[in-house]
């Protein structure tokens, strides 16, 4: 990805994220991105393409600054919370990045191809849980169902402690894992 396209996703997401998809226009993501136009429609003929290519570029980003951390010597549970903390922590960090993702993820205007692909790729990043079943630790759900409880406590514990900062601190943390950990472990 050159320079230009960087700049035009980077910018995109800010505006998707404050202003909502009908109300940025690309003229306004060019201006912001300090690209012409045009430019933009070289790399995203439309706009639809532009977000649905956004919401790929933003997964895949999130899925790399988590990905990688499974340790065979520590407990399963330790191996959750581990992945578990990564993700909000890296919410805490880059909230546009997570906001975009709620806020789009039931989005018409992302395909269903994409959400597709991005989620197999999430779901081989949570094969820790596939070890958890097979050595009955954790409930025997779906794959799905699986992702939207552990996304969402993800989610809802990034959103608290937006709201809440002066509660941030390792106990309540912790008890929002354990709460999580409470609904999928036996």
């Amino acid at each position: 990805m050159n320079e230009k396209e960087q700049k035009i996703l980077d910018t995109s997401l800010v505006l998707f994220v404050e202003k909502g998809f009908h109300g940025t226009s690309t003229a306004e993501i060019a201006k912001t991105a300090g690209v012409a136009t045009g430019t933009l429609f070289h790399y995203f003929k439309t706009k639809e393409e532009l977000i649905d290519r956004l919401y790929i570029y933003t997964k895949e980003n999130i899925l790399e600054e988590v990905e990688g951390d499974y340790d065979n010597n520590k407990a399963l549970k330790d191996n959750v919370k581990s992945l578990w903390l990564k993700f909000v922590c890296l919410g805490l960090k880059e909230p546009y990045k997570f906001n975009f993702i709620m806020t789009f993820h039931c989005s018409p205007y992302i395909t269903s191809f994409t959400k597709g692909r991005i989620e197999d790729k999430f779901v081989e990043l949570l094969k820790v849980y596939k070890k958890g079943f097979n050595d009955n630790q954790i409930k025997e759900m779906y794959d799905e169902l699986l992702m939207d409880c552990f996304w969402g406590n993800i989610l809802n514990t990034i959103m608290h402690f937006e709201k809440n900062p002066e509660k941030m601190n390792n106990k309540n943390i912790d008890l929002s894992f354990e709460l999580f950990w409470d609904g999928i472990s036996r």
